[in-house]
């Protein structure tokens, strides 16, 4: 009778170190996976001013880690240069993009067309929405190029 109770116990203490040691494994395996994860900037748009001197672009740049805030910036280069130079950023998590624009009205005034994200209309606050829509930097003027900004008074959503 000890020898069955013993023999059981034994059994079910191994069960539950290989039930332990697969979820171990399992989140090894996860958090190496995550670990790999790598920043991304990709660039949605070109517009090169009219003279053909300069290049206003806009980039979204998403984070490695899950949760963090996804931005999308403005930034403005020499044509003959590959290294951009922000003038505008926020914090952006949609994936639309159409509210979004440059324009050259000539070689020295840009003007940024800009639009909301709203993840979850049912889920955020006005002030979770302001959160995620911040405005992390908005210049006015690049090395004598004028940056004016113009509300597209529109609201993407995930």
């Amino acid at each position: 009778m000890i020898g069955k109770l013993v023999k059981f116990t034994l059994w079910g203490a191994c069960a539950v170190a290989a039930v332990f040691l697969i979820l171990v494994a399992a989140l090894l395996w996860d958090w190496d996976r995550s670990s790999t994860r790598k920043e991304k900037d990709s660039l949605i748009l070109q517009k090169p001013s009219p003279d053909g001197k300069l290049v206003a672009e806009i980039h979204t740049f998403t984070t490695a880690m899950w949760g963090g805030p996804d931005t999308l910036y403005v930034a403005i280069r020499q044509s003959d240069r590959s290294e951009p130079e922000k003038v505008y950023s926020r914090t952006y998590e949609c994936g639309d993009f159409s509210a979004f624009g440059l324009e050259w009205e000539t070689p020295e005034e840009l003007t940024i067309k800009y639009g909301e994200c709203n993840p979850s209309p049912f889920a955020h606050t006005p002030a979770e929405n302001a959160k995620e829509n911040k405005i992390w930097q908005q210049e006015t003027s690049w090395n004598g190029v004028t940056i004016r900004y113009d509300d597209a008074r529109r609201e993407a959503t995930r």
